[in-house]
């Protein structure tokens, strides 16, 4: 069971959020849905706070469950360098009632690539 992946963003957040964060966006939830925790955590600052915890619950939820995984932007603000964003996060877990809550995640620039350095709740991956 593989619940159609959707990344759909507000009006107002995708007319400032710049197309390589969507697609870092999309990445994410398409790297979670596939199952490919490596690929997903690549996405994330390892000096991030709760990045082992994170590590170990993404670990954990793809190596037991199916999942599906879509994020809507309700907020975006910030510049070229540092972007806080409120994402709406639907995560499917195999069979169980949909697990759906707004995540604070701030994006920083390293080099020429987005990575995650702030992610809250911690648990919303908690298998």
């Amino acid at each position: 069971m593989r619940i159609a992946l959707l990344l759909a963003a507000a009006v107002a957040a995708r007319a400032q959020t710049s197309p390589d964060v969507l697609d870092l966006l999309r990445d994410l939830a398409q790297t979670l849905t596939a199952q490919e925790p490596d690929d997903f955590l690549d996405h994330f600052d390892k000096k991030m706070p709760g990045y082992d915890v994170l590590r170990d619950n993404v670990r954990a939820l793809t190596a037991r469950s199916e999942l599906g995984s879509s994020i809507e932007i309700v907020t975006d603000d910030g510049d070229d360098r540092r972007r806080m964003l409120q994402l709406d996060w639907l995560l499917q877990i195999d069979r169980d009632p949909p697990r759906r809550q707004i995540l604070k995640c701030t994006l920083e620039r390293q080099g020429k690539k987005w990575k995650v350095v702030a992610l809250s709740p911690p648990d919303f991956f908690k298998p």
